[in-house]
């Protein structure tokens, strides 16, 4: 995990304009040589901006630090392994949540207001286990996640199909006023 990494060094990427999560591309770039020196570069795709910065090794570890770093890394193996399922399946949760808040708001006057309501109130439910993340098993949250997730399904999946009826209903009437103008052709 991140929080068990030694900090090598750290710099920030400036000037990148405000924009809603997963919009800004940022292209990240790590450089070790052979002798142990760290570049890092990270550049924004939309506004060209980059930053880096080179870190020089201040002395590698002793051969007795790495044999205890694998044998910790071993004893630890299990507890590490349910620490990475719990951070990808907060990671998804979040993900979901907000894509589908973000289509609620997209699509919010398509959206019949009963149904609409009701994944509010799951959307909540599944945040207050996010928040309480420490004291919940990862199964509680993808139980929760893959119910929100079957919920907005249904209510967009009925939104799209009252958007296509509605388009449907208006290209027909167009059909018809084509056909209206084409001249008949006649027979011989």
């Amino acid at each position: 995990m991140a929080n068990d990494n030694k900090m090598l060094g750290q710099f920030s990427l400036v000037g990148i304009p405000p924009a809603p999560r997963g919009v800004p591309q940022i292209e990240v770039t790590f450089d070790i040589d052979a002798n142990g020196i760290v570049n890092v570069s990270a550049r924004d795709r939309g506004t060209g901006k980059e930053q880096q910065i080179v870190i020089q090794s201040s002395g590698g570890l002793s051969k007795d630090q790495i044999e205890n770093m694998i044998r910790e890394a071993e004893k630890n193996a299990a507890e590490d392994a349910k620490r990475k399922e719990l951070a990808e399946v907060l990671n998804q949760a979040e993900s979901i949540i907000h894509d589908t808040e973000s289509k609620m708001t997209e699509f919010a006057d398509q959206l019949p207001k009963e149904e609409a309501e009701a994944l509010k109130k799951k959307i909540e439910e599944t945040k207050k286990l996010l928040a309480n993340k420490e004291n919940e098993k990862p199964e509680t949250i993808k139980e929760s996640v893959s119910a929100l997730q079957q919920q907005s399904l249904k209510l967009f999946e009925a939104a799209y199909k009252k958007m296509a009826e509605k388009n449907a209903g208006g290209s027909s009437d167009a059909q018809e006023a084509k056909t209206a103008e084409e001249p008949k052709k006649e027979k011989n």
